[in-house]
């Protein structure tokens, strides 16, 4: 959408609601997000949603998409195909835009001031959007932090075939992980149901959160710390990292488990602060959406995890 400039037609309405009846297409919720950004200016000059226009001003709306860092998705494939992209998911990188605006305007997604996964598969990848595929092919989450293997889908066929899987437990997912401590066994298994206290973010383990099962596989120890595999039976949010916390080994760089006490026991073993949460989406095992042959992709730990694991293991 490139930028326009609106002449007043009904003084005294609301900046958005006006915006949203001249733009065509747009929600006035896309058009509060555009006031938001200080993408839409009244002669010159940035107003809130509400203000109210006046006769003669001139509206300049900018809804063209945010200038972004160069970013190639290219480097990130694992695998493509005409039904399925699976991509390494680097640290850092935002899935999507918040709020709800982007699910029924994919363009809101490119829009944003900061690039997302969503954005950049419009910009990239428009025949997903094109066939019509919902959430721009987006079938699961990686936070923003955690690193490795992502599936997209293509088709609308693709996502409902896969969203099916992951709802049906049908997608196996391994994830590796550098924790606080050195476990006594080698394999350990939670079963504990995940959930947040009513006004709050942090999840937990609680009495009357979701069920929530993981396995555990420790493959290395070194300096007090642990490189370990984990193996997600469900899918709750933050749930490898709940899980891990509560069987005393939290995941080094997890500002919501390391906290004091942990914080001292950390440095108590000489351990360093690592670079980012140590969490890394290693490998998926699914049936194909087309195929429906036994399909696994790897995703090996990035450089930073890497060099930190091996940073411990020097110590």
């Amino acid at each position: 959408m490139a930028a326009q400039v609106l002449d007043i037609d009904t003084p005294g309405e609301r900046l958005d609601r006006f915006l949203a009846r001249r733009l065509e297409g747009k929600t006035r919720g896309f058009c509060r997000e555009l006031i938001d950004r200080g993408r839409v200016t009244v002669d010159g000059v940035v107003r809130a949603a509400d203000y109210r226009v006046k006769d003669g001003e001139r509206i300049l709306v900018d809804a063209g998409r945010a200038e972004w860092p160069r970013l190639d998705l290219e480097p990130w494939v694992l695998h493509e195909d005409a039904e399925l992209l699976v991509l390494r998911k680097p640290t850092g990188l935002l899935m999507h835009p918040l709020g709800e605006t982007w699910l029924r305007e994919p363009e809101a997604a490119a829009s944003e001031p900061e690039p997302n996964l969503a954005g950049l598969l419009l910009r990239l990848r428009p025949r997903i959007v094109a066939a019509g595929t919902p959430r721009c092919g987006l079938v699961h989450r990686l936070d923003r932090p955690t690193s490795g293997v992502l599936l997209v889908a293509k088709t609308p066929a693709a996502y409902g075939s896969l969203v099916a899987a992951f709802a049906d437990r049908k997608v196996s997912k391994t994830y590796r992980a550098i924790v606080l401590g050195e476990p006594e066994r080698k394999r350990i298994g939670v079963d504990a149901p995940v959930g947040r206290q009513p006004g709050r973010r942090r999840m937990e383990v609680l009495p009357w959160g979701r069920p929530a099962q993981t396995d555990f596989v420790v493959v290395e120890t070194a300096s007090g710390a642990s490189l370990i595999e984990a193996e997600p039976k469900t899918g709750r949010t933050h749930q490898i990292r709940v899980h891990l916390a509560e069987v005393g080994m939290p995941v080094l760089g997890d500002p919501e488990a390391i906290r004091a006490v942990e914080r001292r026991r950390q440095k108590g073993l000489g351990i360093p602060d690592p670079p980012r949460l140590m969490l890394h989406a290693y490998r998926v095992r699914f049936a194909h959406p087309k195929t429906g042959k036994a399909v696994k992709f790897t995703a090996p730990p990035p450089e930073d995890f890497r060099d930190y694991w091996a940073l411990l293991k020097s110590l």
